[in-house]
């Protein structure tokens, strides 16, 4: 008994961050982008360090591109999922921060994650 509960002690819940790769697909000038990270691997902790506020586990890295991001469907409990929303109005690259960590369970402590993802914004008459 002492040894099952030291290995389970030993556990970390591990998040898996979605789409792999460091590129979101590219983005055109004054055209409609949508682009969806999920977070995988247990429900997102969404407090702050002193577990007193909740906060939101992306960021993105320019406000004046056109682009947005946004909780998944606007529901403010789902954590595990973020867009990427709206229509560009500028050419460059815009980096999008998905972090935080998992919530923990009786038999494993919860897990941090972090990822940068990259969108090129291209102009339009470059579109494929």
């Amino acid at each position: 008994m002492l040894l099952l509960s030291f290995l389970l002690s030993g556990c970390t819940k591990e998040a898996s961050v979605e789409p792999e790769g460091d590129n979101l697909k590219d983005a055109f000038v004054g055209k409609n982008y949508y682009g969806e990270i999920s977070i995988i691997g247990g429900r997102v902790n969404a407090l702050d360090h002193d577990a007193i506020n909740e906060r939101f586990v992306g960021s993105i890295s320019q406000t004046d591109t056109g682009l947005y991001i946004q909780r998944c469907n606007g529901d403010i409990h789902n954590n595990n999922c973020v867009q990427i929303r709206g229509v560009p109005i500028k050419t460059g690259i815009v980096k999008i921060l998905v972090s935080g960590g998992l919530f923990g369970t009786n038999v494993s402590t919860g897990g941090q994650f972090s990822k940068t993802y990259s969108i090129a914004i291209k102009k339009a008459d470059d579109t494929p």
